[in-house]
């Protein structure tokens, strides 16, 4: 089930009382919140500052914005309770069997393969025998990455790629002193620490849609086939590459009222909670929001829908 065409799964969950989140009735004590976000340098931390200001803008809560490494470290400090928020990939949450819920399908992650501008890599193939930076121990990157490298084969043979799990500072450091030949990261775009690596040295990007069948296969629906788009960074091209939803997530036990306030705040601040200068597909909009299958929706997050689309 996609876009509006989930009205009718929506109506279907009946209606869930909420207390204090019609109107004027929102709570006037907002209520503190940790949310684990993502690396410093990356569009996760972006987002969850964003969301930070608009909530509190509101009155639905008070978020603590955490820097984590992603995905993994995101959905651990959830289920432990560590964290109340969340960002996720989709096909991290859909390696996992964690009792979580959705808030809503936030925006679109796109995995970039980077190399300098004076490297032989080409294609997906050439990182045959090459160093490459995969991502943070604990962060989605480092999970679609290896998933790429497993499907295309690039682990096997008598020339695998060499990995290192390295977060992105560390990463865009060792790639500048020609330490690895390639790193993978996974972010809106432009990301904030690939954008400077674009004015120097100079890199390039890596086609990466020829592991698109072999994803698919792993976490059917959790990806898909897009581009960064020419001018992305810089005077970057067009270049495809893999993209893939991001969710923001909740345990179940999370108050009516919060996850309703945050459906509310995720539709009259979309604009205000797409970082500034972001190009490509965002999807803070009616159709996507809800679009978060296999992740169920909160119940008065899919109430909340329901009262402002029908």
């Amino acid at each position: 089930m996609s876009g509006l065409t989930r009205r009718g799964f929506l109506g279907a969950l009946g209606t869930v009382a909420l207390l204090g989140v019609s109107g004027c009735g929102l709570r006037r004590e907002a209520t503190p919140l940790a949310m684990a976000s993502g690396e410093a340098g990356g569009t996760y931390l972006q987002f969850g500052a964003l969301l930070r200001d608009a909530a509190s803008r509101a009155g639905v809560a008070e978020l603590e914005v955490r820097a984590t490494k992603g995905s993994f470290d995101n959905l651990d400090q959830l289920v432990s309770g560590q964290a109340d928020l969340g960002i996720a990939l989709a096909d991290s949450v859909a390696s996992r069997d964690d009792d979580l819920v959705a808030i809503g399908r936030v925006y679109q992650n796109y995995l970039q393969c980077v190399v300098r501008d004076d490297s032989d890599i080409v294609a997906l193939t050439d990182l045959h025998g090459h160093r490459v930076g995969i991502g943070a121990h604990g962060s989605g990157a480092a999970y679609t990455a290896g998933l790429i490298l497993e499907v295309t084969g690039l682990r096997e043979g008598d020339d695998p790629v060499d990995e290192v799990e390295l977060g992105i500072q560390t990463a865009s450091d060792a790639l500048v002193a020609g330490e690895i030949d390639a790193l993978f990261w996974s972010s809106g775009i432009p990301a904030p620490i690939i954008a400077e690596l674009t004015a120097s040295p100079g890199v390039r990007f890596v086609d990466l849609t020829d592991a698109l069948p072999g994803l698919e296969e792993q976490h059917p629906g959790s990806y898909l086939a897009t581009a960064l788009p020419s001018g992305a960074y810089g005077g970057s091209a067009e270049t495809p590459t893999v993209g893939t939803p991001n969710y923001l997530l909740a345990r179940p036990d999370l108050a009516d009222e919060i996850a309703a306030g945050l459906v509310d705040v995720l539709i009259s601040d979309a604009e205000r909670l797409v970082p500034e200068g972001s190009v490509g597909v965002q999807y803070l909009t009616s159709a996507n929001l809800i679009d978060t299958a296999p992740v169920p929706l909160h119940p008065a997050a899919a109430s909340r829908y329901r009262h402002h689309y029908g």
